[in-house]
């Protein structure tokens, strides 16, 4: 029964069509923040704060000050996810990240076969926590990061682990941004018999920023642009997808942002805001699904100090 229920999972869990069952876990590739999903889900060279845990832990050696962020991530049907990450200094050249990500279902029907009756209700929980460290030797900045994993479906549960490895190089000021991770190298234990493969990522990215704005007056910032394109491969699924992606923070405080996927089941364009006023941050991801998944959106709430 588990491997009949599997590809409606995984379609309300990940953007996979429905009868792809060769990469399983797919909330592993469900952006955890606001920020990066509004600018097309990616974040592979930019990312510096809590959550480089899941784009890229290099990036935790980047940030200037300590940081803790929250998300709720609302996806397709009742599938919700929420996730915590906090990034802490470790010495002048590296950071250190821990986080938690928990995704629940909600509850499905349980059918024979797509047409049949149901014959009642089950849920799906999956968790991933661990930690990272990432480190600076001048405009190279290098990380890795390791995570326990769990899921439960219908009465069945296992538990595995998987590392994430990630570079980055800053250059120009860090005016231009490249990004390099290879994520979810692990495996499980078996789930019904059968262990369930990780979704294995390699993501590779580059991010500019063009310009920014100063106030003639007093120098202020009045605009910053950030462009983002990124690549990500799933094995062994071999799909391919393009992430682009643009911000602009108006003001030093408010930041629009859009984005788009190709290649992607559920999603094409994406679209958020954000305000950063001091040490709170607030960001907000709309995430209009394709005819007949309704819509998605992403909250996230940080704090830096």
């Amino acid at each position: 029964m588990i491997r009949r229920l599997l590809p409606v999972l995984l379609l309300l869990a990940g953007s996979l069509p429905a009868g792809a069952q060769d990469a399983g876990l797919a909330f592993l590739r469900i952006g955890s923040n606001a920020a990066a999903s509004a600018m097309g889900d990616g974040g592979v060279a930019y990312t510096r704060d809590a959550f480089a845990t899941y784009w890229n832990p290099a990036g935790l050696a980047a940030a200037a000050s300590n940081g803790a962020a929250l998300s709720h991530v609302i996806w397709l049907g009742s599938v919700r996810t929420y996730a915590l990450a906090g990034r802490f200094r470790a010495g002048r050249r590296g950071g250190v990240g821990v986080f938690v990500n928990a995704t629940s279902s909600g509850n499905l029907q349980a059918r024979e076969g797509p047409t049949a009756e149901p014959d009642g209700f089950f849920d799906a929980q999956f968790v991933s926590l661990g930690a990272a460290y990432g480190r600076r030797f001048g405009p190279l900045r290098l990380g890795a990061g390791v995570k326990y994993l769990s899921e439960r479906l219908y009465v069945n549960d296992a538990t595995g682990y998987a590392v994430d490895l990630g570079a980055q190089l800053g250059l120009w000021q860090e005016g231009l941004l490249v990004g390099v991770a290879w994520q979810n190298l692990g495996r499980m234990n078996a789930l019904d018999a059968v262990a369930t493969p990780l979704p294995r990522l390699l993501r590779a990215g580059v991010a500019v920023r063009p310009f920014r704005i100063l106030a003639a007056a007093d120098g202020a910032e009045v605009l910053h642009l950030l462009l983002n394109a990124e690549l990500s491969h799933v094995f062994p699924e071999e799909r391919t997808r393009l992430h682009a992606g643009g911000a602009a923070r108006v003001l030093d405080i408010i930041w629009l942002r859009a984005g788009v996927i190709t290649d992607d089941a559920v999603r094409r364009f994406t679209f958020g805001a954000g305000l950063d006023y001091g040490a709170l941050v607030f960001d907000y991801a709309f995430l209009p699904f394709d005819s007949g998944f309704g819509r998605g959106h992403v909250l996230t709430l940080g704090y830096r100090w």
